[in-house]
């Protein structure tokens, strides 16, 4: 069986999924910005002492917004 390719993290990378997790972004968004898989972002986020905000964290702070819209 052949061995999956991988991508190095590069600095530039690093730097670019720091400032996403910084701004907020979702891991969705952030794997496709950086054009890597959520598993491998979500990895290299947990081992730079960074997050992302979870799906019920994502989904409480979007009902927050629509119920001071109304």
């Amino acid at each position: 069986m052949a061995r999956p390719i991988t991508r190095k993290w590069t600095d530039e990378d690093i730097s670019r999924l720091i400032a996403l997790a910084e701004q907020g972004s979702s891991l969705i968004r952030a794997a496709g910005a950086l054009n890597r898989n959520t598993a491998s972002v979500q990895k290299m986020a947990r081992q730079l002492g960074r997050r992302f905000p979870g799906v019920r964290e994502t989904k409480a702070g979007l009902r927050a917004i629509n119920i001071h819209e109304k």
